[in-house]
C-alpha cells in the first residue's frame, strides 16, 4: 500500500509552544513527529508516502526531502486550507490501488496490513483503527457492529458513549478502497471525519478494527507532552 499522511493542519494550538513550526514537525523524543511516523510505516513495509502539506509546506520539504526512514516521498501541496478529505481529494493523482491513511499527528501502533486484511474481508471501501479510552469526553467514539461494521460516529461531549465512559474511539489510521475517493465532495474544505465516515458508515461500508494498546497524537499541548513523557 501507499500511504498518504495528512500534514497539512495550522497546529494553531501548539503555537505557543512551537511558533511557527509546522505540527508534523514538533519534536518529540528529539525526533520531529512525522519522522517517527514514517518510521512506523517504513517498519511496516510501507515503502512510498505522500505528504499532504498545507501549512510549512517548505518547512517539512527541507526538513525531510524527497527520501525518509527508507521511504520515497512525494507531495501533495495545498494552496488554502482544503480539510482532511480536501487534502486527500487534491492527491488523488497519486492514487493507484489500496491506499493507507494516516492523520499527521497520530501515531497509532497498529499493523497497516492487517487493517487492509479487515477491510477487504468484510467487503467494505474503508477500515479504521479503533483503540479503548477510558474516557471519550475529548474525541467521540464510534459505535460497532458485533461484526466490526461502522454504525456511527457520536460526537465529542455529547454524553452517553460518546462522554466520559469506556468506548472505542477513531485512532486516524485508514485502510481505504481508491473509490472512496468517489465519495469527497467535489469541491471546496471538506472533512474526513464530518463529511465522509459517517456517509460510508450510514451506507454499511466501513468496518472498525479493534486494537489493543493505545495511540498518541499531538495535536494538543497537553498531548504533546503525554507523547513526550511516552518517547523521551
Amino acid at each position: 500500500m501507499k500511504a498518504f499522511v495528512l500534514a497539512g493542519g495550522l497546529g494553531t494550538r501548539l503555537r505557543a509552544q512551537f511558533g511557527d513550526l509546522p505540527k508534523p514537525l514538533a519534536p518529540i523524543g528529539g525526533r520531529p513527529f512525522l519522522e517517527r511516523q514514517l518510521g512506523w510505516l517504513a517498519g511496516h513495509g510501507v515503502r512510498e508516502a505522500v505528504l499532504c502539506v498545507g501549512y510549512g509546506a517548505d518547512q517539512v520539504r527541507a526538513a525531510l526531502g524527497d527520501a525518509s526512514q527508507g521511504l520515497t516521498l512525494r507531495y501533495s501541496v495545498e494552496d488554502e486550507p482544503l480539510g482532511t478529505a480536501g487534502a486527500l481529494r487534491l492527491a488523488r493523482g497519486f492514487v493507484a490501488g489500496p491506499a493507507l491513511v494516516v492523520n499527521g499527528d497520530t501515531l497509532a501502533p497498529c499493523a497497516p496490513w492487517a487493517l487492509e486484511r479487515a477491510r477487504w474481508e468484510r467487503g467494505v471501501l474503508g477500515a479504521v483503527a479503533l483503540y479503548q479510552v477510558g474516557d471519550a469526553s475529548a474525541r467521540g467514539s464510534v459505535a460497532i457492529e458485533p461484526d466490526g461494521r461502522v454504525l456511527r460516529f457520536i460526537e465529542k461531549d455529547s454524553g452517553g458513549a460518546g462522554g466520559a465512559a469506556r468506548a472505542w474511539v477513531n485512532g486516524g489510521v485508514y485502510a481505504f478502497d481508491p473509490a472512496v475517493w468517489t465519495w469527497i465532495p467535489a469541491a471546496g474544505p471538506a472533512s474526513l471525519e464530518r463529511d465522509v465516515l459517517p456517509r460510508l458508515a450510514a451506507a454499511g461500508l466501513l468496518a472498525g478494527h479493534r486494537e489493543e494498546g493505545e495511540f498518541w497524537d499531538i495535536g494538543t499541548p497537553e498531548e504533546w507532552a503525554r507523547a513526550e513523557r511516552r518517547f523521551a
